[in-house]
């Protein structure tokens, strides 16, 4: 599976540095030209990297404002209360407190001294994920037939609460990767085939 890397302007990229290494957590790797005078660096942080070079490198002037509609949502190991109640102590602007949303998901957001948003994330500790399609399920009618102990989610369950042929949910999860990521049917089909690779109920698919 490929990964993303956003490459992004800073006003002042040591101070930048400072502030993801030293108050966010996240390890340095490339520095070019040197620490003392940086044209680029990425961070990364349980997997995930940030990239910034300096923003009159894009053509950006100091006057202008950074960050302003850009929010990046990285779903990070450990405890993110921990997490949460570190950044917190360290002074670091929190743009949203943190707390369990309705789809399973509990989070924070930050704002970094550039202006933009990181909004860290993990799924919440009392959710349970669909074995079919990895959907949260939080309450009694996420699950399949409405039974907590069911193992799969509304949407992969027939009224019964049993498992949806694999047809079927590969059907509908074409549908609603046409819907919702505005892909052609054919991409569409191949991005459903994969991510239906990753779930439990289907391994036997492989």
């Amino acid at each position: 599976m490929g990964f993303l890397s956003p490459l992004l302007a800073a006003t002042n990229m040591k101070e930048t540095i400072e502030f993801y290494t030293k108050t966010l957590g996240f390890k340095i790797g490339m520095v070019f030209p040197s620490v003392d005078n940086p044209e680029y660096v990425d961070f990364s942080k349980d997997g995930m990297v940030l990239m910034f070079i300096p923003a009159s490198n894009m053509g950006i002037g100091a006057e202008e404002k950074l960050g302003t509609g850009v929010e990046m949502h990285m779903q990070i190991n450990g405890d993110i209360d921990e997490y949460h109640g570190e950044l917190k102590g360290k002074g670091v602007e929190i743009a949203g407190e943190i707390k369990d949303e309705p789809y399973g998901i509990r989070d924070f957001t930050v704002v970094d001294l550039n202006g933009y948003r990181l909004t860290f994330n993990q799924v919440s500790k009392t959710a349970k994920t669909c074995m079919s399609c990895g959907m949260p399920m939080t309450k009694p009618e996420d699950f399949g037939g409405g039974d907590t102990a069911n193992l799969c989610c509304i949407h992969c369950s027939k009224p019964d609460g049993s498992l949806k042929s694999y047809d079927e949910m590969l059907q509908g999860m074409i549908k609603f990767m046409m819907n919702s990521q505005k892909l052609n049917k054919e991409s569409a089909e191949g991005a459903a085939r994969e991510h239906m690779a990753k779930m439990p109920a289907w391994s036997d698919r492989i």
